[in-house]
């Protein structure tokens, strides 16, 4: 069973099945955090209504940027002060501590996920590192995730510098099975890439220098040595070093 879903991407946990009325209030939460968000900027263009038109189009600018630091904050806020560390703790369930506050984090990311800020937290975004360092994620340089690219689980991963994340890939930091989550860390090392809609899986150690294909799916467990290049699904390595260079385009 457990095979079957790692190597199948839908195996992610979905976090939408978080945010039922019986779980929390989502409507009311993200209402509060949009306003908090928003009445500042809100204000300052109600109050220079009377500028001329360029004017206030570049305040509207400055107010979404600003917005959305304030929102990343907030995120990072909650996540810190009122749900704490999630541990890389193996299965477990979701009634557990550690669980609880997996599925409250989760929470947070989908909020993200699911906001007007997204794109602060990808590409070439100052807020990218900013907001994934924040949540609780071990950065060690410049991370640049690709449009549609997501880490869904931040605080369990571990990024060295110059990472490049292709388009709608997503690393995950757990698997879900009913009511119980597989939580563990995942460690990519310096200068790797990780090509377009791969997914990789929790538990897994990918070295420096490594080139993940197009569409590969790297499952639990997987240890990649530096200089490597995987591809498939599941995720072998490749024998031809000529491939690495084609890995590397397809992140884009």
């Amino acid at each position: 069973m457990e095979s079957l879903q790692e190597s199948n991407p839908s195996a992610e946990f979905s976090l939408r099945q978080l945010s039922r009325p019986s779980v929390v209030p989502l409507w009311i939460f993200k209402g509060v955090l949009y306003y908090l968000s928003f009445i500042g900027p809100a204000l300052l263009i109600f109050w220079a209504r009377h500028w001329s038109i360029a004017a206030l189009l570049a305040a509207a600018i400055m107010g979404y940027a600003f917005s959305g630091f304030v929102f990343l904050s907030l995120l990072i806020l909650i996540k810190r002060l009122l749900i704490g560390p999630v541990q890389p703790t193996g299965w477990t369930t979701l009634e557990s501590e550690n669980g609880k506050r997996w599925c409250f984090a989760g929470l947070l990311t989908f909020i993200m996920i699911e906001s007007c800020f997204r794109t602060m937290t990808s590409f070439i975004s100052p807020l990218s590192t900013f907001y994934h360092k924040g949540m609780g994620g071990k950065i060690d340089g410049p991370l640049l995730l690709v449009m549609g690219a997501r880490i869904s689980d931040p605080w369990l991963v571990e990024l060295g510098a110059n990472v490049l994340v292709g388009s709608d890939a997503v690393i995950l930091g757990h698997i879900g099975d009913g009511d119980r989550v597989f939580l563990g860390r995942v460690v990519i090392g310096e200068e790797t890439v990780v090509g377009m809609r791969s997914v990789i899986f929790p538990d897994v150690r990918i070295g420096r220098n490594v080139r993940i294909g197009a569409g590969s799916v790297v499952v639990r467990g997987t240890m990649i040595p530096d200089g490597e290049t995987w591809a498939g699904v599941p995720a072998r390595r490749l024998h031809s070093k000529t491939l690495a260079a084609p890995a590397m385009s397809n992140a884009s």
